[in-house]
């Protein structure tokens, strides 16, 4: 059930990222279209996830710090893919192909990096104060 409470708060955070990278590719090049729209995304994932996807057993403060870190390192990770596939690959021409490839490949870095960034030790468990 995580797992598809954490795929439905990525949709909604990766849909606002798309769309936005989609509007600021027109005026700006593919690479810092990225990283603008993905740290956008992050935002609203951090926020989703922190309240709706996990059991959080660190304090919010270290959440945030944890999240930053680890979402910075996959914004800076998604942006050199980015740039590798923009720059150096048959995708040259197709930025829009190249945002698709790069979200399938952060998904599992970001679901990873988050579990362990809220500290989140429920393994799926259902309580009173986080139902399933």
């Amino acid at each position: 059930m995580k797992l598809v409470k954490f795929f439905g708060s990525s949709v909604i955070a990766t849909s606002v990222d798309f769309l936005l990278y989609l509007a600021l590719i027109t005026v700006i090049s593919p690479t810092p279209a990225h990283a603008i729209s993905a740290a956008t995304g992050m935002v609203i994932n951090f926020t989703l996830q922190y309240t709706f996807v996990f059991t959080p057993t660190n304090t919010l403060r270290k959440a945030i710090g944890l999240s930053l870190c680890f979402a910075g390192l996959g914004v800076l990770l998604g942006t050199a893919i980015i740039y590798l596939l923009t720059h150096h690959t048959p995708l040259a021409g197709f930025p829009v192909a190249a945002k698709v490839v790069t979200i399938g490949l952060i998904f599992f870095y970001n679901y990873i990096t988050r579990k362990f960034s809220f500290g989140d030790t429920s393994a799926g468990r259902c309580d009173q104060e986080k139902p399933c």
